[in-house]
């Protein structure tokens, strides 16, 4: 057979190693290693790479220039060569025996092959000591001792069981003795490690340097295991004896005490799903299946809030400043006349006016000194307060249109009497904005109360869109508020309002009490089975509104003692049928082998089960 060749270089690992050995084709794999390799420090990377080969079912030789590296690799039961062309020239010597090692290295095999025994008179039997073909195996293959000791037990067991049946198969056709006919098939075992043993397992499981390999102890020969019948007269009456009884018995049991026992699973389905939309009503007192309603109440809300509000508006109360002024004409020419109203001024633009008209003589001319002449009239404040209290000969400015070369005036006197007091008083705005900060601060306290888990008392749900609150009602009528004299006013207010609450679990009872209206002829509804899928609560103008999909599921209504009449006397296929029919079941009889039902009352029972069939 053909021989692959691997070269190692001197740092390849003995991993690298077992896997290019597994991939090489044929049977035989020479691996060379050069001097100082890796793979050459110990003789158990030799024993792993065998055992590694021997799964792969190969026949590794190791071919070296180096006497170390060939005594390690001999030393693990490996052939070995000096040269590629000292290997190459052993296969076509037909083996490896030129390297001092049999030929006859096993390849790995689980099975235990029997080979045709010789005919009884040239039949040599093997001396009891002499060792086997797997054990000479194992002897030259140190590798395979390391096999799994379980994987060999299988194998001997295998290799048991098929010495009995040869022998059994020789007796009956050949009539050879049944001692003979074992003896006439010798196994050969040879040892199997698994095919897929990973590389840990392989460690694993190679005992180290010194360590006492284990040895699967051969099978007994097929003769040892064979025994001669002795008395099988007596027995083959016994048997035949024991038989009449067994059919005896029987016959009595049909004939007198066959029974039948069914067990029906009663068929269920589904029902629905149904669309249904209840409505909940404050006039409704319970609920109403049949028109889908659901009692509601309303919630009394009572609110209130109330404030001080400053008065933004004012009254003024002002008097005028009086005094009195001189007028002194300078003209030697001619009098003056002051009319009433007349407006002097002081330089800083504060007016009085002349309460009457003065006239004012012309001055005197005595030499040629210019004597003025006097004149005095009262003033009043144009504009009152008192900012019209000035201080004396303040008041300088002549009325418009007369020459001051000629005209003076001045107040020898303060003027006085001008005063200003203002008044606090409520505005219209002012009651606008309190009602508008009352009425928010109501409808915040509603709607804070609404909110509220509390608010129903019970497990109802306050639906708040049906909120309403009422007009407030104030502490004080708004409408004579406006133009008080106070510096501030107080301002309260109450509401009423009301809210709907509903108590939802009814909903549930009254959507699956419709569904009860769907339940088939036939069948009942089964407790509990109704699922009600809600959908969110619809609300128009204050009606609220639950749609709901609901489902469940019947049971077929079954009469045991109507089955019980419907199956007696029928073969035991037609009663399974029947059976059927009102779901899952179990007939049993007894014995076993009668094959109809009864036909006495006593001796047939039907019963239920719960749960059922889809």
């Amino acid at each position: 057979m053909a021989g692959g060749v691997i070269y190692l270089d001197i740092d390849d690992e003995i991993t690298s190693a077992a896997a290019r050995i597994r991939s090489m084709e044929g049977s035989r794999v020479a691996v060379v290693l050069p001097g100082g390799s890796r793979v050459a420090t110990s003789r158990i990377n030799f024993r792993l790479l065998a055992r590694d080969a021997m799964t792969s079912g190969k026949r590794l030789s190791v071919v070296a220039g180096d006497a170390a590296t060939r005594a390690l690799a001999a030393s693990a039961g490996l052939p070995i060569f000096s040269t590629v062309g000292e290997y190459e020239s052993s296969l076509e010597d037909g083996g490896a025996a030129a390297a001092g090692v049999a030929d006859d290295q096993p390849l790995l095999d689980s099975e235990t092959v029997a080979t045709p025994a010789p005919s009884a008179r040239t039949r040599g039997r093997r001396p009891r000591g002499e060792p086997t073909t797997a054990d000479t195996s194992r002897s030259a293959a140190p590798a395979a001792a390391g096999a799994d000791a379980a994987s060999l037990g299988a194998a001997a067991t295998g290799a048991a069981a098929a010495i009995g049946a040869a022998a059994a198969a020789t007796t009956g056709s050949a009539g050879i003795p049944a001692t003979e006919a074992l003896d006439a098939v010798e196994p050969r075992r040879v040892g199997r490690v698994p095919a897929a043993v990973p590389a840990a397992r392989v460690v694993a499981d190679t005992p180290s340097a010194g360590e006492d390999r284990p040895r699967m102890r051969p099978p007994e020969p097929a003769s040892r295991v064979a025994r001669p019948a002795i008395g099988r007269t007596p027995v083959m009456v016994g048997v035949a004896v024991l038989v009449l009884a067994l059919i005896v018995g029987g016959a009595g049991a049909f004939l007198f005490l066959p029974t039948a026992n069914a067990v029906v699973t009663p068929r269920q389905q589904s029902i629905g799903p149904v669309s249904v939309r209840i409505t909940a009503s404050t006039d409704a007192t319970q609920p109403d299946t049949e028109n889908l309603v659901v009692p509601a109440r309303l919630i009394p809300i009572s609110v209130e809030a109330g404030d001080n509000f400053p008065a933004t508006g004012k009254r003024v109360e002002a008097t005028n400043a009086k005094g009195e002024v001189r007028f002194d004409n300078l003209d030697p020419t001619s009098s003056n006349t002051i009319p009433k109203g007349s407006i002097v001024s002081t330089s800083s633009g504060i007016r009085f006016q002349t309460d009457r008209e003065v006239t004012i003589k012309r001055a005197k001319l005595v030499g040629l000194t210019i004597v003025p002449s006097h004149g005095t009239v009262k003033v009043t404040a144009v504009d009152p307060g008192p900012d019209g209290n000035v201080e004396p000969n303040t008041i300088r400015t002549v009325p418009r249109g007369e020459e001051p070369f000629f005209l003076q005036v001045t107040n020898p006197d303060a003027t006085t009497g001008g005063t200003k007091t203002e008044f606090k008083r409520i505005r219209q705005d002012d009651v606008d904005k309190a009602i508008a900060a009352l009425t928010a601060s109501l409808a915040a306290a509603f709607d804070e109360q609404v909110a509220d888990p509390n608010l129903p008392g019970d497990a109802s749900t306050v639906f708040a869109e049906t909120k309403t609150l009422g007009p407030p009602v104030w502490s004080v009528d708004p409408a004579t508020l406006a133009g008080k004299e106070v510096d501030a006013f107080d301002l309260a207010a109450t509401a009423e309002g009301t809210v709907v609450a509903v108590d939802t679990a009814p909903v549930q009872t009254v959507a699956e009490a419709r569904i009860t209206s769907s339940v088939d002829p036939g069948y009942t509804l089964i407790d509990g089975s109704g699922h009600f899928d809600p959908a969110p609560a619809e609300i128009v103008e204050g009606v609220i509104t639950f749609p709901a999909v609901v489902t469940a599921r019947e049971v077929l209504i079954v009469d045991t003692a109507a089955i019980k009449a419907e199956i007696m006397g029928k073969p035991i296929d037609q009663a399974r049928q029947i059976l059927a029919t009102y779901g899952e079941s179990q007939l049993t009889v007894w014995p076993d082998w009668v094959g109809t039902v009864p036909t006495l009352d006593s001796r047939v029972e039907v019963t239920t089960s719960e749960g059922g069939a889809p």
